[in-house]
């Protein structure tokens, strides 16, 4: 059984919105072993740009945030690694993470893009790889 599932993309101006459903035994958070898993395919990720509590940026949490705040800043890392050689420096991609109901392990995240294609396959892989570096 998957970690996570994405129940529903809906695909608006410049943004797509995404609900999550976390598995009932599914982490609802991080800790440094899964931090350390998804740093080694994606070693930019603790750089990223990030408005949370303990610091600037997402390295500043992401020993212990949710499964779903990870997902949104994996689908923002995919994109920036899909975007064409001649794409703006200035493309910048923002995303925003809420539960919904979090004993129930729901979550709504919505992330920008440029290119809605390039966006939902994003979402698709960065699904697959944190249920693949998630151990149940």
């Amino acid at each position: 059984m998957d970690a996570l599932a994405i129940e529903r993309l809906v695909v608006g101006a410049g943004r797509i919105g995404c609900d999550v459903a976390l598995a009932a035994q599914a982490p609802r958070t991080t800790d440094p072993v899964l931090a350390a898993r998804v740093c080694a395919s994606f070693p930019n990720l603790p750089r990223h740009a990030c408005v949370n509590g303990a610091g600037d940026t997402f390295g500043a949490v992401m020993e212990a945030t949710s499964l779903p705040h990870l997902l949104e800043h994996l689908v923002i890392d995919l994109q920036t690694q899909a975007a064409p050689p001649d794409a703006s420096p200035d493309t910048a991609y923002v995303g925003i993470t809420r539960w919904t109901d979090e004993n129930a392990g729901r979550a709504h995240i919505e992330v920008s893009f440029t290119d809605d294609l390039v966006a939902l396959r994003a979402f698709r892989d960065a699904a697959r790889f944190l249920n693949e570096a998630v151990v149940l």
